[in-house]
């Protein structure tokens, strides 16, 4: 199958969850987040779910209740970069309709571990995203980022012959986090 058939497979596995599983996804894996060594992050990017994404509000509401700091992505006329959000900050719709929020951007360097949404994972570390490139590209910068970068997916969302579309601009996971466990692949300590 090529990229846009796996997305659109993989895209209606995760949409079909229903709400109820969806929020306990959510919970459960804030919870394992929480008690695993990765948690000592105190600079946290993640990202606000949409297309039937893994929600990370539970992770941001734990991170924020322990005095972490959050940013979010925000889309630039040359890619992406992160901002500071803060609980109950109003946020403004980008051209995909998901809320940014307002003020400066950070330096990369400062993020010490990355959530990023997933469409697809395998267990060598690929991630397969929506098509756009921003993480991709944002990653594969000299901008000073070494945050480890975690996948946040359904388990469903696990499919290893997705490998075959690797390309060389593809940046890897150092692991993902599903419903049933936090998953370290090379270079996640």
């Amino acid at each position: 199958m090529s990229r846009s058939e796996w997305r659109r497979r993989l895209r209606e596995k995760r949409r079909s969850i229903d709400s109820a599983r969806a929020q306990a996804a959510s919970l459960r894996v804030a919870t394992q987040l929480g008690n695993d060594p990765l948690w000592q992050a105190g600079h946290i990017a993640l990202y606000l779910c949409n297309d039937g994404e893994l929600d990370p509000r539970a992770i941001a509401q734990a991170a924020w209740e322990a005095g972490k700091h959050l940013y979010l992505p925000i889309i630039t006329a040359s890619g992406m970069q992160f901002c500071p959000w803060h609980a109950g900050e109003p946020l403004q719709a980008n051209r995909y309709g998901i809320g940014e929020p307002p003020g400066e951007p950070v330096a990369a360097s400062i993020l010490e571990l990355l959530i990023l949404p997933t469409v697809g994972w395998t267990t060598s570390g690929f991630r397969l995203g929506m098509g756009g490139g921003y993480y991709d590209r944002f990653l594969a910068q000299d901008n000073g980022s070494g945050a480890l970068r975690l996948g946040l997916a359904y388990d469903c969302q696990h499919e290893d012959a997705l490998d075959e579309l690797r390309e060389a601009w593809d940046q890897p996971l150092h692991g993902v986090i599903t419903e049933s466990g936090v998953r370290r692949f090379t270079g996640c300590s």
